[in-house]
């Protein structure tokens, strides 16, 4: 009796083993969004600093249109669509007017170009920016 559910277990195990080893399908697999922000001193810039908040995903669907709402924390949220490369890759900037005020960047990237879509991926970045000094 023992031996039989011990051979039991093995196959068991051995079913799962090739699941999870063959058929991708089989367990999720998550996407890393990387954002970053950086501060822009303008001389010209009547409003203050500008910030970009850089957005950069692998793994999409190739040629897809995506749209990103990022939200500062003391400045309106930014909504902005682009579509993923060849390759599945996302990459875009965001510009936040005055977004020096701002200390934590959210980021939420939806498929399709409205922000009402499906939720694929979300990160943030957090102050301080790295500050990118005017040309002289």
């Amino acid at each position: 009796m023992l031996e039989r559910t011990i051979t039991a277990s093995v196959l068991c195990l051995i079913v799962i083993l090739f699941l999870i080893m063959f058929l991708p399908s089989a367990y999720a697999k998550g996407i890393k969004i990387d954002v970053e922000c950086t501060v822009y001193e303008h001389s010209d810039d009547m409003n203050g600093n500008n910030v970009d908040v850089r957005i950069f995903l692998l793994g999409l669907k190739p040629n897809y249109d995506y749209a990103a709402k990022v939200t500062p924390d003391h400045n309106p949220p930014i909504n902005i669509t682009s579509k993923s490369d060849s390759e599945g890759i996302f990459w875009a900037v965001a510009k936040i007017p005055n977004g020096e005020k701002s200390l934590f960047f959210t980021v939420n990237l939806y498929e399709a170009n409205k922000t009402n879509g499906v939720l694929v991926a979300s990160g943030n970045a957090d102050a301080p920016c790295f500050v990118i000094p005017p040309l002289t």
